[in-house]
C-alpha cells in the first residue's frame, strides 16, 4: 500500500525504499509510513523522524 500511494502521486521509489518497505514484517510501521506517504514529497520521507 504505501509503495502505491507513493507511485500514484508521481514520488519516484528507489530500490532501497521499495526493499525496506516490502521486508518489513512490523504493521505498526508499515502503518506509520503508509501515513507519511500521503503527504511526502519524497520517498526518503518515509523513514524521517517527526
Amino acid at each position: 500500500m504505501t509503495l502505491n500511494v507513493l507511485e500514484w502521486r508521481g514520488i519516484e521509489v528507489p530500490d532501497s525504499v521499495r526493499e525496506r518497505v516490502r521486508t518489513c514484517k512490523d504493521l505498526e510501521q508499515l502503518e506509520l509510513w503508509a501515513r507519511r506517504a500521503v503527504h511526502a514529497t519524497e520517498a526518503g520521507q518515509l523513514f524521517e523522524e517527526s
